[in-house]
């Protein structure tokens, strides 16, 4: 017998002229059957090297205030036998999407989200090749309203273009990376190796990254894949900013944006928007408040702090006797005597030296940035994933009110599979509660649940939904 909560799902679809398309939603992995792939792909060798490299260096973090350790996530998915058997069989969850009010969904991994960021290198790709041939198979068949993402190790740019040519092989066309890589910091690990991982740089394969991954981002662009990164909260190597050993809820809050943001940050300043300008990139599970800020402080120190603004705070170009004078005639004596005049000339003299240099001072020379809105150009690229019930859509769209009138693009994210998401039936009736308060569109929502969702994956192949059930639809915007 149909539920009221189905007939609602099934009233709210028949409003729409368009589909809706799940940006990220997450499978669960039987664990027994990611082994068997593990040993299928690396031999019985490497599987007992993977529980061995977990029980060493555990990617998990359960907390530990005198270790540093963060608490991790705990219950992470729900327990509704009918709800976990969904998103663990794909053949369920093909045949539930109707119901659930979804066309198509792009279903990333959740062991997934881990495995990436395992310490040791060889476990690390073995479990990652498992992981995407035993995806692009269970999924297959099903490819008509089902594309898994493959999980990219990026700790070195060899290691992530032979995996993406490898899922590229197995049919994949969705690539995920982590926002980062926690690195060693050479000076301290050398004197103190066990302060890693809690002592790390976080290398956003950009700015100050210890390789160049400008061969990873060709990659992507000569294979048609989007850059999807997706991040993970309580992941032992992965960076969070937060680090409370007894509170998960604190570490969660604000953690996928942060992680995001740190990688955003680091592609806008290393320049890579500007040297790929084919590059598509999406920010997933992270809200799009963090975003619409962003632009907004790019925007604001470029104005402030270009070369040209730089001439405002420039030392040489104080005049010093001018300032003295001033002092002296409305602070007194006691503001401009001969030692304090001696200890501000060396402060500026200071100042001058070091930073006398060009390339020192001009900070964004990497980004090739010339104006204010080559910042919403690069923006125009950018995709931010947003949960059913997150108001920060809202901001996105909100071009009147965001830098340069720029409309963000902001993408629904499902999140089916994991603890935010305690009723998968609910998430389309969520995902309208913005239009039901009169603060969305029609318009609006159409672009957040179908235009841009489809335009992330469109705009680096634009065959990517052909043969699917969307096919018709997304060959519109395609064109």
């Amino acid at each position: 017998m149909e539920s009221n909560q189905a007939r609602r799902v099934k009233a709210l679809r028949a409003k729409f002229d368009h589909p809706v398309i799940d940006a990220d939603g997450h499978l669960i992995e039987p664990q027994p059957l990611f082994h068997h792939y593990l040993t299928k792909v690396g031999g019985a060798q490497m599987a007992q090297s993977y529980r061995n490299e977990l029980h060493a260096h555990p990617t998990g973090s359960r907390g530990n205030r005198d270790t540093g350790d963060m608490r991790g996530a705990w219950w992470g998915i729900g327990n509704n036998a009918y709800d976990l058997a969904t998103v663990m069989a794909p053949r369920l969850l093909h045949q539930r999407l109707e119901e659930i009010g979804i066309d198509f969904a792009v279903m990333y991994p959740t062991l997934g989200l881990a495995l990436p960021t395992i310490h040791d290198a060889d476990v690390r790709r073995a479990a990652c090749r498992a992981l995407n041939t035993m995806n692009a198979e269970i999924c297959g068949q099903f490819a008509d309203r089902l594309a898994p993402a493959a999980a990219i190790p990026m700790h070195t740019p060899a290691e992530a273009i032979e995996e993406l040519e490898h899922a590229a092989r197995l049919g994949l066309k969705v690539a995920m990376i982590a926002p980062g890589v926690a690195r060693p910091i050479p000076a301290l690990h050398e004197k103190f190796p066990d302060a890693f991982p809690n002592a790390a740089y976080f290398d956003n394969y950009a700015l100050d990254s210890f390789y160049d991954y400008d061969p990873v981002w060709r990659k992507f662009i000569e294979l048609r894949i989007a850059v999807t990164s997706h991040g993970g909260v309580g992941l032992r190597y992965l960076p969070l900013g937060r680090r409370s050993p007894s509170n998960y809820m604190f570490n969660h809050i604000g953690g996928h944006a942060y992680q995001q943001g740190e990688l955003c940050r680091s592609l806008v300043f290393g320049g890579v928007p500007t040297r790929f300008p084919k590059l598509v990139f999406g920010f997933l599970e992270c809200g799009a408040g963090w975003a619409v800020d962003l632009l907004h402080s790019l925007e604001e120190h470029w104005e402030k702090r270009n070369t040209e603004g730089l001439k405002n705070y420039d030392p040489s170009l104080l005049d010093r006797p001018r300032l003295h004078e001033l002092l002296r005639e409305y602070g007194g004596p006691g503001f401009v005597d001969a030692q304090a005049a001696s200890g501000m000339s060396r402060a500026y003299d200071e100042g001058i030296s070091r930073h006398d240099r060009a390339a020192d001072r001009d900070e964004w020379a990497a980004t090739g940035v010339r104006d204010e809105a080559d910042f919403a150009r690069m923006f125009d690229r950018f995709f931010f994933g947003c949960e059913a019930d997150d108001p920060s859509v809202f901001r996105a769209l909100d071009a009147h009110a965001n830098p340069k009138r720029t409309r963000l693009k902001p993408v629904f994210s499902s999140d089916i599979g994991h603890w935010d998401v305690p009723d998968i039936n609910s998430v389309l009736l969520e995902s309208h509660h913005l239009v039901d308060k009169g603060i969305l569109t029609a318009a609006d929502y159409r672009d957040f649940v179908f235009t841009y969702p489809a335009r992330l994956h469109l705009a680096a192949n634009p065959d990517f939904f052909a043969g699917t059930v969307v096919a018709g639809p997304t060959s519109k915007l395609a064109a």
